[in-house]
């Protein structure tokens, strides 16, 4: 059978409105419709008109219809085009068991890239969310699964933009769970960005709000970071990048409950001692900065260790390293570039560590000595920098964790708010007051004795400086082996995107 006329196919359509009741009677008819999307332009749009408006009427001729409709939709006219993907939310509604086969379809024409068809697919898709959001969402996730599928990006953009943040009444508990298995299958797989992308997708569900979902949350952050592996870094800071992202993506999720003891134990052991080479990286200075604040917020919720002592040894050999012992020659003080900003770091981890084995420096009295002596002499660079560049609450809280560690034995009690927290994050977190003693009055300053002004032959650095935020193209190639070749789709050329 071929397509008729448009006047013919006119006809056919006046005589399917008026039919009511009888329109069963017309399955030639309505046959004719679906041959003419095979005809001319004008015969295109009509058939597509006719075969939505009466599909519902036609059960044993909606494969074929359907499949006429997908062929609508690779039409070279994109006004045809367009029609056909208008109308195929339409053919769900009439028949819900089409909707995975026409969201899988809609999934692979986000590709289109001209502004308007692409709007006209996505507006095509939502409307399908509302009738079947699970059929959706595991489509959208077939194609970001798909090797060298040029889709991807686009399926992925697609979910973040229109499917985030959609009402629970669409979005409901049992579309959620659609979500979070797809988005855990997902993971194995994947690019640095596309990583942090379906984390945030997963912050939007009900995972995020529970205890046991975030605990779950950094074991995907800990597997992804493959901290079961050796610590290797590279030229392109890959593996470096990789670390901070996953960590980074769960920072929020650590407390009493969700302990951040694995990534703790992998930053002592494994980074720290490479540490020096990481600085001879690009940007290395910002990366090793980037790690030493990891590790200082990471280790307010580190569990207790199994023997702490090995992973405080490398946290204070690495505070050895920016703590100077005081010159032996003390009639001309020069004091030595101070990095106030990795000391905080340091210092803060060493004090929230060591009180796991508070014997780590009372052990041995020549290492306690040996130790104050680096502490009093950078406290002066401390007193000297008050009035010059370096931020006050830094200074303050180098001030406050140097004179816990002045105690008789050393103290591990005060509480601080890391200087390089952002408002947002201080603000969440549940402060501490000010230490006050039994009689009430609050502990005066530490002050140390100096032996004159100490001068300073470079300008130190202070906590202005950014945090490194790891380039997503950069690193992807240590999160996935996936080659991520891009076909090319033209006109013209016959179910090219339809599998």
């Amino acid at each position: 059978m071929v397509g008729v006329s448009f006047d013919t196919l006119y006809e056919h359509y006046m005589a399917l409105s008026a039919a009511k009741d009888k329109i069963g009677e017309h399955t030639r008819e309505y046959l004719e419709a679906i041959e003419s999307t095979k005809g001319t332009e004008r015969e295109k749009k009509l058939a597509t008109q006719m075969i939505a408006s009466f599909f519902k009427y036609f059960p044993t001729l909606q494969e074929q219809a359907l499949e006429a409709i997908f062929d609508i939709c690779e039409d070279i006219d994109p006004l045809i085009q367009i029609g056909g993907v208008k109308v195929l939310p339409s053919l769900c509604k009439d028949n819900k068991s089409y909707t995975g086969k026409v969201s899988d379809i809609l999934a692979q024409l986000l590709q289109l890239e001209d502004a308007a068809e692409h709007h006209i697919v996505c507006t095509s898709l939502t409307e399908l969310l509302h009738l079947d959001a699970k059929s959706v969402i595991k489509n959208l996730f077939k194609q970001i699964n798909e090797r060298d599928n040029e889709v991807r990006d686009k399926c992925l953009k697609f979910l973040l933009t229109k499917v985030k943040g959609m009402d629970k009444s669409i979005i409901t508990p049992e579309v959620e769970d659609v979500m979070i298995t797809e988005v855990k299958n997902s993971l194995v797989d994947i690019s640095g960005q596309e990583y942090v992308e379906l984390i945030d997708l997963l912050k939007s569900t009900r995972i995020s709000q529970s205890f046991t979902g975030q605990q779950e949350l950094v074991n995907m952050a800990v597997e992804k970071a493959e901290l079961h592996k050796e610590f290797h870094p590279t030229v392109q800071n890959a593996q470096v990048d990789k670390l901070l992202t996953c960590i980074k993506m769960v920072t929020p999720y650590f407390s009493a409950k969700v302990e951040s003891t694995k990534f703790v134990t992998y930053l002592c052991d494994k980074v720290l001692p490479k540490f020096d080479e990481i600085g001879k990286l690009e940007k290395g200075d910002l990366l090793q900065l980037a790690i030493l604040r990891q590790l200082a917020e990471l280790s307010t919720y580190c569990g207790q260790l199994d023997n702490p002592s090995l992973y405080v040894v490398q946290i204070y050999q690495k505070l050895k390293d920016y703590m100077p012992p005081p010159p032996e020659d003390t009639t001309n003080l020069t004091m030595p570039i101070l990095e106030f900003s990795l000391v905080e770091c340091l210092l803060y981890a060493f004090h929230r560590l060591a009180r796991q084995c508070p014997d780590f420096l009372t052990h041995d009295p020549q290492v306690l000595k040996e130790f104050r002596s680096r502490l009093t002499y950078f406290s002066r660079g401390v007193q000297d920098k008050k009035t010059k560049t370096v931020a006050p609450k830094l200074l303050s809280n180098i001030t406050t964790l140097i004179r816990d560690l002045f105690y008789q034995p050393p103290k591990y009690q005060c509480v601080i708010k890391l200087s390089f927290k952002s408002e947002e994050i201080a603000t969440a977190a549940k402060t501490t007051p000010e230490k006050i003693s039994p009689s009430g009055k609050r502990h005066t300053p530490i002050t140390f004795e100096s032996n004159g002004s100490a001068t300073q032959n470079k300008q130190s650095r202070g906590d202005g400086v950014p945090l490194y935020t790891p380039p997503s193209g950069k690193f992807s190639s240590t999160f996935s082996n996936r080659g991520r070749g891009r076909g090319a789709r033209g006109r013209g050329n016959p179910r090219s995107w339809r599998k």
